[in-house]
Order: C-alpha cells, then sequence, then structure tokens
C-alpha cells in the first residue's frame, strides 16, 4: 500500500522497547491479561524465544513503530492438532494483540497479509491455521478479507479456555 511500510521481526526480550508496548496493548485494551506482571512477560518471551516449535514477532509500521504482535507455533506441537487434520508443514498464528484493527482497518488487513506472505516465504510452511473466538467480529471479518477459509465452525472447535471458535485456513496461492 502506498505510504508505508509493514515488516516483522522477532520480538526482542532484551531491549524494553517491545515488551513494553506489548504490556501496554494487554493493559489497555485487553482487560482480561491486564495486570500481568512486565518481567513475567518478558520471560514468557525468553521461552518461546527458546522454543523450537514456536516464535513470537513483532509487526512493525515504517520499520520502527509496533503496531502488533503476534505468535506461530507449529500445530504438531499445540493444541490445535486434535482439532484439525494436522499434519507436517502445518503452522498456527496465534494473535494476541492487534490494536490497529478499529483504527486503521486497511493497515490491519495489509499486516496480516504480509505475515501470511512471510510466513508462505518458509519452505517448510504448507499451511497456516488461524483459530478465532467465535465473538470477535472484527477478527472473523479479518481472516475473510485476507483469504482465510472457514476451515472449522465454532460448534466443531473448543480450544483456548474452552471458548467456540472458528479456524481459518490459509495455503500457499
Amino acid at each position: 500500500m502506498p505510504g508505508y511500510h509493514i515488516s516483522l521481526r522477532p520480538v526482542s526480550v532484551y531491549a524494553d522497547n517491545d515488551i513494553y508496548a506489548i504490556h501496554e496493548w494487554l493493559s489497555s485494551g485487553y482487560s482480561h491479561k491486564a495486570g500481568l506482571p512486565v518481567d513475567q512477560l518478558r520471560v514468557f518471551f525468553i521461552l518461546l524465544g527458546e522454543s523450537t516449535y514456536a516464535q513470537a514477532f513483532m509487526v512493525l509500521l515504517n520499520y520502527d513503530t509496533p503496531i502488533g504482535q503476534l505468535e506461530v507455533y507449529q500445530v504438531l506441537q499445540d493444541e490445535l492438532k486434535d482439532a484439525v487434520d494436522a499434519r507436517e508443514g502445518d503452522y498456527r498464528i496465534y494473535v494476541p494483540v492487534m490494536p490497529v484493527i478499529a483504527a486503521l482497518p486497511d493497515i490491519t488487513i495489509h499486516m496480516l497479509q504480509t505475515c501470511l506472505h512471510y510466513f508462505f516465504s518458509c519452505a517448510e510452511v504448507h499451511r497456516v491455521f488461524w483459530v478465532i473466538p467465535e465473538n470477535d467480529k472484527e477478527r472473523n471479518k479479518l481472516a475473510a478479507k485476507t483469504g482465510g477459509l472457514l476451515y472449522k465452525t465454532s460448534d466443531q472447535v473448543n480450544i483456548d479456555g474452552e471458548q467456540p471458535a472458528n479456524v481459518y485456513l490459509y495455503t500457499r496461492s
């Protein structure tokens, strides 16, 4: 899109910028996660960074402004494996915070498309799943707008705290 650039990189646990941005997003827009201490958040991302099956990314606007955070997991190592026909090369994206959805919908669509393009540029990635709570209307719309195919509906899947969820599937285009 003209006028801005979307990029992603691993979450940095050594500089405070990423951790404080994520903490702020969680505290202000996600009240069920508010109050999580910064040090506990940092430890979570350190452990995730040491994982062989998961990675956390910061999404940046114009190379340096954090606008979102997402995680990617190998489905065979995730609870999703029991809900889908999981196979080698399947990955799940988890988007705990994406504060630009309401304010800048075009950037949000571009943000997700950029992330998917990056993941599919990796030879080992064959399919990407996104599990979205049924009541999160904005993200369900976003999944459809970015080419996600409804793989399973809320009456078939209960994961991430047993809440009803829709599972969207992305494949290489």
